[in-house]
């Protein structure tokens, strides 16, 4: 019996601290606060070694840079890659890359370009 009522009394507390916190400590998450994300298609044009990891750098079809570090020597030029972008600010070089997927790849970029009209 004893053991019930401080079963009892230690749960009702539990929901009052639960309760309060939620009072005391809200969570506010406006859409406009927050950026939004996008994905980009771009073309590694270089992966170059420092120290233990690659500087991977890829080019957008605006001729935008971006790059990403990985500790992967798996990225060579002619990659195609999808990057997954968060949209920060009102020019796109304050944008923040987030995510890479690889593609596929292309043997010949200037032709890659060519293709898909880049440049």
């Amino acid at each position: 019996m004893k053991e019930t009522r401080i079963y009892i009394i230690t749960t009702i507390c539990a929901i009052i601290a639960i309760f309060i916190c939620g009072l005391v400590l809200p969570v506010y998450a406006e859409v406009g606060d927050r950026g939004e994300f996008y994905p980009k298609l771009a073309v590694v044009v270089s992966s170059e070694r420092v120290g233990e990891a690659f500087e991977i750098t890829c080019v957008d079809r605006d001729g935008n840079e971006w790059g990403f570090w990985d500790y992967e020597e798996e990225w060579i030029p002619g990659d195609i890659v999808n990057l997954l972008m968060w949209h920060l600010g009102e020019r796109e070089e304050d944008d923040e890359l987030v995510e890479v997927y690889f593609e596929g790849y292309t043997d010949n970029i200037d032709e890659f370009f060519r293709v898909i009209e880049w440049r």
